[in-house]
């Protein structure tokens, strides 16, 4: 069969195409952070939680590789807040001029146009150097009554640890781990049919260092 030769009874005009949902991995927030392979999710099987460990110089363990591949037509800005990343590749080339010397350049925002990808290493410091340290906050902390949890608040700010939430609270923190949002930054974009927080979001999950007991 020669496919050349059917003609298309429908013709399209791409000036009317007004997309209504921008997903990551096929998934949107709050689904892009569940598990890979969840059940309730079988035509979208890859979640989009990145997990690293902290990184100094006593603990340097290898600092995480995220791949953007944009398949959309328009360009999409992506960053985690507060976060630099390393970009060490483009369209499946690494950056390196013709000698091989390195051209690797840190950037906040991933502006990934139509059919890029762009590689880029992230790592996680504790540059406030609080992590442990009681001395660590200036103001006088309110009751645990008088505060405002998260879902991800593990009722301790110190990596590693968990501390007292209110009475009836829940939390989704399993070891005290630090969660650091991450999103499409062309904010129209981060919604579902006008919903919002529900496109292309996801976390960096910052786990304790090892050894730990921290689960999935």
């Amino acid at each position: 069969m020669n496919l050349n030769n059917i003609a298309s009874p429908f013709s399209y005009n791409l000036d009317d195409y007004h997309a209504r949902y921008w997903l990551i991995n096929g998934r949107g927030f709050p689904d892009s952070i569940s598990d890979n392979f969840s059940p309730f999710l079988p035509d979208q099987p890859y979640g989009a939680l990145a997990r690293i460990h902290p990184y100094d110089v006593a603990n340097h363990p290898l600092p995480g590789a995220i791949r953007y591949l944009n398949v959309g037509s328009e360009e999409f800005p992506f960053h985690p807040h507060g976060q630099n990343g390393l970009v060490i590749g483009r369209d499946g080339s690494a950056l390196a001029n013709a000698g091989g010397g390195d051209l690797s350049f840190e950037k906040f925002a991933i502006n990934i146009g139509p059919g890029q990808t762009w590689d880029v290493l992230f790592k996680w410091f504790d540059a406030e150097n609080y992590s442990n340290n009681p001395n660590a906050f200036p103001v006088v902390i309110p009751q645990v009554n008088n505060q405002e949890f998260g879902m991800f608040y593990s009722g301790s700010p110190f990596l590693g640890q968990k501390g007292t939430l209110p009475p009836g609270a829940s939390t989704l923190n399993t070891c005290g781990e630090y969660y650091v949002i991450s999103h499409n930054h062309a904010l129209y974009q981060i919604t579902s049919w006008g919903v919002n927080l529900t496109g292309p979001i996801t976390y960096l999950r910052v786990d304790p260092p090892l050894p730990n007991t921290c689960t999935p």
